[in-house]
């Protein structure tokens, strides 16, 4: 019985059963299980922020500069990658346990006979939490497309679109139009809306125009150079030089910073009256799972890339370092598109190591071969009933100046870690 739950784990795994559908896209559940929360007011400030890559990256700069400058801020975001708790933080701090079973207990006492699906009792979770926290501001990452994702239910003060990209194309779409139209729904009339990215779809602006959201965008409403050991950001009115390098790896990460200095002086331009503090947050920024090196020697990085964007993204990080054996470790969802996923890595990747995630939405290893088939030479591809074994296999071949690079989904890089943690002993070169 649901009162009788003592522990996260049984709540979790029940709150997985409740509703019939995973995902879906009905807003009134939630709504009405918000309303019955009376919850006043989330935070003083609200930013949410969709996007189809990228949105993580952004909410950790813009937490981490926020928490320099001494403002409470609490970050909602999905999916976690070891512990539940990543998705819910006060203050770069992951939610107590304890506290989120009370708010699940008081969620669950509420609904009545609303069922709720596993993501909108974290979201209504994280809500109820940063109410009590009394926070400066909350920063809230969509899970899914923008105007039916349960985030959307706040109304925010400022919005960013990370970038379009083809993905989650049975919910949003197999057009950029169509996903795009999907994340302006987390636009507002008479509030801003930044896009990270350069060139906006044109239906991006034909939205915001119809809705009377002030558009703003990289290239032509904020400006971004990066140099050899620093960047520099400006608008309109104020420039920044000589700031930090960014600890993630990538350019377009500087996108992502980018809207976050715009957004911050739009929502607070004191902020960026401190270069100190600016400079700090950047600096500080904590990010699990984005081109994150865990080894030297040999080279092992974990990358949460899980879609054709993120793939040709995780292509050019691989690229700006000298080339060396690379292997990989490739395990996926049953709803992506593997030829996208690999096909950019074709001429980088020496022997790939195919498994099965643990979870009901893994797509079969060898099913990952047969779409890999046509991008990839089948004989560099080998394929196991788990990830545990392609994790061991590959590791097995890896001599010391080697590469190994593990991608495919948040899944992929979260049993990873788990595989390190308890067999970290038995990995010589690690």
């Amino acid at each position: 019985m649901k009162d009788q739950f003592h522990n996260l784990k049984d709540w979790l795994d029940w709150q997985q059963t409740l509703h019939p559908k995973n995902i879906d896209f009905k807003l009134e559940r939630i709504k009405s299980v918000y309303k019955k929360l009376n919850i006043k007011r989330i935070a003083k400030k609200v930013i949410i922020i969709a996007g189809t890559n990228g949105k993580g990256s952004t909410v950790a700069i813009l937490e981490s500069i926020l928490h320099e400058n001494n403002f409470s801020v609490g970050t909602f975001t999905s999916p976690h990658i070891l512990d539940y708790n990543e998705r819910i933080k006060i203050n770069k701090t992951e939610v107590e346990t304890k506290k989120l079973l009370e708010a699940f207990d008081i969620i669950n006492k509420l609904r009545g006979s609303t069922t709720l699906t596993y993501f909108e009792f974290a979201t209504l979770a994280a809500f109820y939490l940063f109410e009590k926290a009394n926070l400066d501001y909350a920063i809230l990452e969509v899970g899914l497309g923008g105007r039916l994702d349960a985030t959307n239910i706040i109304n925010p003060d400022l919005s960013i679109i990370t970038s379009i990209g083809i993905d989650h194309t049975e919910f949003l779409g197999s057009t950029l139009d169509s996903i795009a139209l999907e994340k302006a729904g987390v636009m507002r009339p008479f509030t801003s809306c930044i896009f990270a990215d350069k060139n906006p779809p044109s239906v991006l602006f034909s939205y915001a125009k119809n809705l009377s959201s002030n558009f703003l965008f990289n290239s032509n409403d904020f400006f971004i150079k990066i140099f050899k050991d620093s960047w520099s950001w400006n608008d309109k009115s104020l420039k920044i030089n000589d700031l930090p390098l960014l600890p993630l790896v990538g350019d377009f990460q500087y996108n992502h910073a980018g809207a976050a200095l715009k957004a911050l002086k739009i929502i607070n331009p004191d902020i960026l009256k401190d270069k100190e503090k600016l400079s700090k947050g950047f600096l500080n920024i904590v990010l699990l799972g984005r081109y994150q090196k865990l080894s030297d020697y040999p080279e092992i990085i974990i990358d949460v890339a899980h879609n054709a964007d993120s793939a040709k993204k995780l292509k050019l990080n691989l690229l700006k370092f000298p080339k060396k054996r690379t292997i990989a470790v490739l395990g996926v969802l049953i709803d992506k598109d593997i030829y996208s996923l690999t096909k950019p890595m074709a001429g980088i990747i020496d022997k790939w190591f195919c498994g099965t995630i643990n979870n009901e939405r893994g797509m079969n290893s060898e099913e990952i071969k047969i779409r890999m088939s046509t991008g990839v030479n089948k004989k560099c591809i080998s394929t196991y009933l788990d990830m545990d074994s392609a994790f061991y296999e590959a590791i097995k071949t890896l001599k010391k100046d080697d590469r190994l690079i593990v991608y495919g989904s948040f899944y992929t890089v979260s049993e990873f870690l788990l595989y390190l943690k308890y067999n970290k002993s038995k990995l010589v070169n690690y």
